[in-house]
């Protein structure tokens, strides 16, 4: 499942802006559900959640955020699987509260969520030294890291003369806005780009 939800990432061209497998414990998972606290379902939420490892991300997309929920398909699963099949959790949630993923529901949350999964991700940092080299194409796509990465400068300069190895994007193509989600940016591809890559 979780090659397939990455795969569903790439597929649908959301730059990974950082990825990690970590385990959140009892004490984290009420930290992190914290705004749900009191209501029926916290703690099957609490617990899923601290049931055992996940993968959380940083991702990047023009208008992220309603890209991502609708990728993630309804938060109840039968009826993800019956209005919405393909979504995720249309395709391999379980139950309301093991549906597979979640996904922040606003910048600001996800500024909030992603300080909570990525405490060393300096996000005013990265806008202003990552961003707009990924406004240009100036990427590639890491399998092994699993995320998006700027090229470097020599590797930048080589594919603007056109004779780099496959990267992503030198596209030509008028930027949209960059609009957060999880990541707070958000980005486009040319057709012609690799689909394993953005």
């Amino acid at each position: 499942m979780l090659k397939a939800v990455h795969a569903a990432i790439l597929r649908h061209r959301f730059l990974i802006v950082r990825a990690k497998e970590l385990r959140c414990g009892p004490e984290q998972s009420r930290r992190f559900y914290r705004e749900h606290a009191g209501r029926f379902f916290y703690q099957r939420l609490v617990e899923f959640m601290a049931s055992g490892p996940m993968w959380a991300y940083i991702l990047a997309h023009e208008n992220a955020v309603p890209l991502w929920r609708s990728l993630m398909g309804p938060t109840k699963v039968f009826r993800a699987r019956h209005s919405d099949p393909d979504s995720i959790r249309g395709a391999y949630g379980l139950t309301d509260t093991r549906n597979t993923t979640h996904g922040s529901d606003s910048p600001a949350s996800a500024s909030r969520e992603i300080a909570f999964f990525f405490p060393e991700f300096d996000e005013q940092r990265w806008y202003e030294q990552d961003e707009p080299h990924l406004r240009r194409g100036q990427l590639y796509y890491s399998a092994e890291e699993r995320v998006h990465r700027v090229l470097g400068p020599q590797q930048a300069e080589v594919q603007i003369q056109g004779s780099a190895g496959h990267h992503c994007c030198p596209c030509p193509q008028q930027c949209p806005e960059w609009i957060s989600s999880g990541s707070r940016v958000s980005s486009h591809r040319s057709e012609s780009c690799c689909p394993q890559c953005c």
